[in-house]
């Protein structure tokens, strides 16, 4: 498969044109792989921005482009919110971390502009990376890497699972667009599309929820842009249909799943008293905990549960799971969810991958199933439910993150105008936090996990509303919005930024201080 040329020739600015791209190539191969060494060769690229020069024309781009002034803003407000700071010493780091944001746009947009082979190899490399990175975390998954997880989410061994559910997704686009493009040999498409696929199925394996909802959007805002350039209107409206189909088929499946989970199936009017055994059973009739159907508090016989799961188990009844749960409350939820009773016999039903799911911390059968998007699925509809009915978001993805909306958002009403400045977020929240009473354990006590956000509580709203003028501006002033690629990334960040705080670590920034220049001054890839 032919990746794309890089053109080579013998006069010094072709080799600094070679030598900037290799440093390019080098951030994105290492962006899924290493923060390190990727701040390694965007240091190496800085040092080749000052080797090479060429100073007037430098000068002269950059006057003459106010893209890249604008996005300087990402710097500039950051560095504007630690004149009101009182934490001198988290900004500080902060701004370290930020860096690339005004660095970045600065070499890229000053520097001569690549061509589109190039533009092709850098991000066929990209894409290659993240399938490694991918192929790591599908080894841990499926046992051929030995490492000890808890949670699936760990298996991404070098950035956050989201993060890389993210860079899958424009993987997945990348690859898309290039298998359809004119000229290409039938082997390379099929080549690209089996790729591309691999990505979704390793999406759909490790349950990357937000990757596939994020993924899904973007392929759909795509399919009605591809869809307004065609001229054949039986085309237009056979495809308009299909596309249609989409968010029917998914509004469908969510109501059936909500349905599922919510059909009680135990009969709640003739409760027996004892067990085979003649002892009683505990009936908590307050308790409305749910596990497929059944209810959590019904058909409790802890007497014989302890003795029977003793017998046949090394972790002990009292103790706790290899998550650090109470083992007994994730026993009882996994023999409710088998519709069994809570007594000596529905522990003697369990086989022993059941015993090994117990102990290891999994409350539901359903994690035996091969159908991994259907058990994300039921987790959060679960967690949801738990939540509503006053359980603990603590250590759930989706419902402690509720409570970092609801705290940053009391943050923000506190301070609207600029806000709490740079410096002094991770305190607003600390205090905030204990000023309401927050359920979450101080483990989980984190940020908003929500970019827009956090920007609102560090630089109120002047500074929220310049940042998002600064995230848009560009795009229009280069004319950028109708090219695939720039509105591939757009989307993706912009998505992002509603469930991670994208540019408060360093691979955040990284991509985000990458590829915003990189496609915005790239050349025209639709041609």
């Amino acid at each position: 498969m032919q990746l794309g040329k890089i053109e080579i020739g013998q006069d010094p600015k072709s080799i600094h044109q070679l030598v900037y791209v290799f440093f390019m190539v080098g951030i994105v191969a290492c962006m899924p792989l290493s923060k390190y060494v990727t701040s390694v060769f965007q240091f190496l690229l800085l040092i080749h921005w000052f080797v090479r020069g060429d100073y007037p024309d430098k000068w002269k781009r950059f006057k003459s482009n106010p893209s890249i002034w604008i996005l300087s803003l990402f710097f500039i407000i950051p560095a504007l919110g630690m004149i009101y700071s009182q934490d001198w010493d988290y900004g500080l780091h902060d701004l370290k971390i930020k860096l690339p944001l005004l660095a970045l746009p600065l070499i890229i947009g000053t520097s001569e502009i690549i061509s589109r082979q190039q533009l092709k190899f850098i991000l066929l490399t990209f894409a290659a990376s993240v399938s490694i990175s991918s192929l790591v975390s599908l080894g841990i998954v499926s046992g051929i890497i030995p490492y000890i997880y808890t949670d699936i989410r760990e298996t991404s061994l070098f950035i956050s699972h989201i993060r890389l559910a993210l860079l899958v997704d424009i993987s997945v686009f990348i690859l898309s667009f290039y298998a359809l493009r004119k000229g290409v040999s039938r082997a390379e498409r099929i080549g690209l599309f089996t790729w591309a696929f691999y990505l979704l199925v390793f999406l759909v394996a490790v349950k990357a929820l937000t990757g596939l909802v994020v993924g899904l959007l973007v392929g759909l805002v795509l399919a009605i842009r591809w869809l307004l350039n065609q001229k054949n209107i039986m085309l237009r409206l056979g495809s308009l249909g299909a596309i249609l189909v989409v968010p029917i088929l998914v509004a469908g499946y969510l109501f059936w799943k909500v349905n599922d989970f919510y059909t009680i199936k135990d009969d709640t009017q003739n409760l027996t008293k004892q067990t085979a055994n003649g002892n009683p059973y505990w009936h908590d009739t307050t308790n409305f905990q749910l596990e497929n159907g059944y209810y959590t508090g019904l058909y409790v016989c802890e007497e014989e549960m302890r003795k029977a799961w003793n017998d046949v188990s090394r972790l002990a009844y009292d103790g706790r799971d290899k998550k650090g749960q109470e083992l007994r409350y994730t026993l009882i939820r996994y023999i409710t969810s088998l519709g069994l009773h809570k007594d000596a016999y529905g522990v003697s039903q369990l086989e022993e991958d059941d015993i090994d799911l117990i102990e290891s911390g999994y409350a539901n059968h359903i994690y035996k199933k091969k159908n991994q998007f259907n058990v994300r699925m039921y987790e959060l509809i679960w967690e949801i439910d738990i939540y509503k009915k006053g359980g603990n978001p603590s250590g759930h993805s989706v419902t402690q993150r509720i409570e970092y909306l609801r705290t940053g958002f009391s943050i923000f009403l506190d301070h609207p105008l600029i806000g709490v400045g740079t410096g002094d977020v991770p305190a607003a929240f600390e205090s905030k936090y204990e000023e309401n009473r927050s359920p979450l354990s101080p483990k989980w006590r984190l940020r908003a996990h929500n970019q827009w956000l956090t920007f609102a509580i560090s630089f109120g709203l002047v500074g929220v509303i310049l940042l998002i003028l600064a995230f848009v501006l560009p795009g229009f002033t280069q004319k950028k919005f109708s090219q695939y690629f720039f509105l591939l990334f757009i989307m993706v960040s912009f998505l992002s930024m509603f469930n991670e705080d994208t540019l408060e670590t360093q691979a955040g920034v990284a991509f985000f201080a990458f590829f915003y220049p990189f496609l915005l001054f790239s050349p025209n890839h639709d041609k």
